[in-house]
């Protein structure tokens, strides 16, 4: 896995050029937890749920209407900086 397939992967799923390389750069360093999801994401578009502190891949996605790389760097930033991301989470992402 490297941030030009993610990029790449992304823009056939519908992400701008710009969109596909932010989000390609961060989701290059996501938690190792994480990883496997974001591979078989990549791979096969499957979404599979984690949850950390509470806090949900579907749970996000339903909640804010992202779409699923969106979801996993917000549950990445919990991993991260649980206090803040969560409080932040917590009071609608503003």
């Amino acid at each position: 896995m490297n941030k030009e397939y993610i990029k790449n992967t992304l823009i056939k799923r519908g992400y701008s050029p710009a969109g596909a390389e932010t989000a390609s750069a961060d989701l290059i360093n996501i938690a190792e937890a994480l990883k496997p999801l974001l591979e078989r994401w990549l791979s096969d578009g499957t979404e599979t749920d984690y949850e950390s502190y509470g806090i949900s891949i579907k749970g996000i996605m339903t909640k804010y209407g992202m779409k699923y790389p969106a979801a996993l760097l917000s549950v990445d930033w919990v991993i991260r900086d649980p206090k803040t991301a969560i409080a932040v989470i917590k009071r609608g992402l503003r």
